[in-house]
């Protein structure tokens, strides 16, 4: 008889099997409905939250919605289950109709204030398929047509691909007898709002414009940002960087709602918020809609016009109205919990902030971070990247793999992870974690590290960025050593706002100052170099080792609403690389410098 574990994983071994996007255990990954919850929804009960990967030995799968995770063996007993070898496939050759210009689907785009002729110059087609007006939006590589997004005009908004593109939509050809919108280019959220902005500026000046190809994400998580499993939605982003480069002006025209807000914050944020702006409708809820319900010059003056992605910088409250009524309805912002009670009384992770995390050699600071970082990447599916010179990254990767399975990775007294479970942590780890490896020789100076970072949030969305430690970090400054640490922690600092990031930053005290015989419990005064480690930190940790236990020290916390000074203490379990919560927890703590 199967215990309730084993039913479990046959039930969605064959709910898996039964899905027709992974019928026959097909090697890949995908995305589908849940077994555990989806029954029990009363809303969006065709969401696909259950990822699954498939490879030649192991099904591993994860739930964004419930929760429920794990690993199955793709081996039964002696009989191993059919094995369905992929291939990669081929791109499609796309033969492409000619452009009906005076068909159905023509009809639709002039009602939408629409030209033909803009909308071949910017690679469209008009036809019918299936009897019905479309227009095929076509995406380029090498001047030859990778994939086309078709759209049909019949008053329905469907949308079907032939391939598929991670690139972002426009063609753009320049009439050289009109001027051009120099270092500015637009990204609109849909295609016709791009062919909406080309035709408002095709008869006074050049200007490019793109469209994302894939629309604003549709889940938002808890604290309505985009939801970490939708980071694969802005691969465009990377693919397309070049078109960024050199951009003083990113002007986003996304539409006038939520997800539309979401997708410029997310944009904004990968992008560089300094050189983002963001255009106003006048109540309208698209640029096509603006242009058809007033004129050509409405759409130039607005989007020359957008007002600026707010930063922190001089402006009066006005600027900041909409946060300014969002604080009033929904109170102080919340950061996302540890996964420890005790802990999250004190301290909880909230992006755009700095954790200067302290403590003597072998007190657990690494450990504990790993452990938080884990705890996020399962509970909200936020992505880290890590920076850590005391170790290499496979070693590094192990000790997140015993602290996500809870087995020691090697063999010993206890038993060790399965190679499912190794498989399992692996893919968790991949899914959520990158390193930046400076074991090939380049230089590990404050200006790579975060350019390394940047890059990480634009290409993966990353949510967190650990220095591990400071010690490590060349730096070719020549002044004091006081005023080179203040000004690299203004940089990190700086760094954390502009890509809403949350920073761990581990840096090592001065030598042990002992009393009664035991080591004194440090704070930021008491690191090496400068006082900025106190004055710059938004959060302040330590870690103690005791006898029995590993004391936590909140001794700093800049904002109220992210916790409070004071001390708890978990247990840690060195085979498994775990800390625990204790029953006792203090919550005071007395200063002493």
């Amino acid at each position: 008889m199967q215990t309730q574990e084993q039913q479990e994983k046959t039930d969605i071994k064959n709910h898996i099997q039964s899905n027709p996007k992974t019928n026959n255990y097909g090697q890949g990954q995908y995305k589908i409905t849940c077994p555990s919850c989806q029954k029990d929804r009363t809303k969006n009960r065709t969401d696909t939250p259950f990822s699954v990967n498939i490879n030649s030995e192991t099904i591993v799968y994860h739930c964004h919605h419930c929760g429920i995770n794990g690993a199955i063996s793709r081996t039964q007993g002696a009989t191993r289950m059919k094995v369905v070898k992929t291939e990669p496939k081929p791109i499609k050759k796309i033969e492409l109709p000619k452009t009906n210009k005076k068909g159905k689907s023509a009809d639709w785009l002039l009602a939408r204030g629409i030209s033909v002729e803009t909308a071949e110059n910017s690679g469209c087609i008009l036809t019918e398929k299936n009897n019905l007006p479309v227009i095929g939006f076509t995406f380029t590589k090498d001047s030859k047509t990778v994939a086309v997004k078709w759209r049909t005009c019949n008053g329905k908004k469907d949308f079907f691909w032939e391939n598929n593109s991670q690139t972002l939509f426009g063609r753009n050809i320049h009439n050289d007898s009109v001027p051009t919108v120099e270092s500015t280019i637009v990204i609109t959220e849909g295609e016709l709002d791009m062919l909406a902005i080309k035709e408002a500026f095709k008869d006074h000046s050049n200007i490019d414009v793109y469209s994302v190809p894939n629309g604003a994400p549709n889940s938002l998580s808890p604290d309505g940002k985009v939801d970490p499993n939708e980071s694969g939605r802005f691969k465009y982003v990377w693919e397309d960087r070049e078109k960024f480069e050199g951009i003083d002006r990113i002007i986003l025209a996304v539409d006038s709602d939520e997800n539309g807000e979401i997708l410029a914050s997310e944009l904004s944020r990968r992008l560089d918020k300094a050189r983002c702006y963001v255009v106003d409708y006048r109540g309208f809820k698209d640029a096509n809609e603006l242009l058809v319900e007033t004129d050509a010059e409405t759409v130039r003056k607005q989007v020359l016009n957008a007002e600026p992605v707010p930063l922190h910088g001089l402006n009066n409250i006005d600027f900041y109205s909409d946060e300014f009524q969002m604080l009033y309805d929904q109170g102080q912002p919340k950061g996302v919990s540890t996964g420890f009670d005790s802990i999250d009384k004190l301290f909880n992770i909230q992006t755009g902030y700095l954790c200067v995390v302290t403590g003597y050699p072998s007190d657990g600071k690494s450990a504990f971070i790993d452990q938080l970082l884990v705890n996020v990447a399962k509970n909200y599916g936020w992505k880290t990247n890590i920076c850590s010179f005391e170790k290499p990254v496979s070693y590094h990767a192990i000790q997140l793999a015993q602290c996500f399975i809870g087995k020691p990775f090697f063999e010993g007294q206890n038993k060790r992870m399965t190679q499912e479970e190794k498989d399992f942590s692996q893919h968790f780890i991949n899914e959520h974690f990158l390193f930046q490896d400076y074991q090939d020789g380049g230089q590990p100076t404050i200006e790579n590290i975060l350019e390394k970072s940047a890059q990480a949030v634009m290409r993966y969305g990353t949510k967190i960025l650990v220095i591990d430690p400071f010690n490590f970090i060349e730096t070719n400054h020549k002044g004091l050593e006081t005023d080179m640490i203040s000004s690299m922690l203004t940089k990190v600092q700086l760094h954390c706002k502009k890509y809403d990031i949350f920073c761990f930053f581990v840096a090592h005290p001065n030598k042990p100052q002992m009393r009664d015989g035991k080591k004194n419990v440090v704070t930021g005064v008491d690191i090496s170099g400068s006082m900025a480690w106190f004055s710059k930190a938004d959060m302040g940790l330590t870690l103690y080792r005791g006898e029995s236990n590993v004391e936590i020290h909140c001794w700093k916390q800049r904002w109220a609403w992210c916790g409070k000074t004071g001390m708890t203490s978990l247990t840690f379990d060195p085979l498994s690389n775990r800390y625990a919560e204790e029953e006792k927890v203090e919550d005071t703590y007395d200063w002493e410098f």
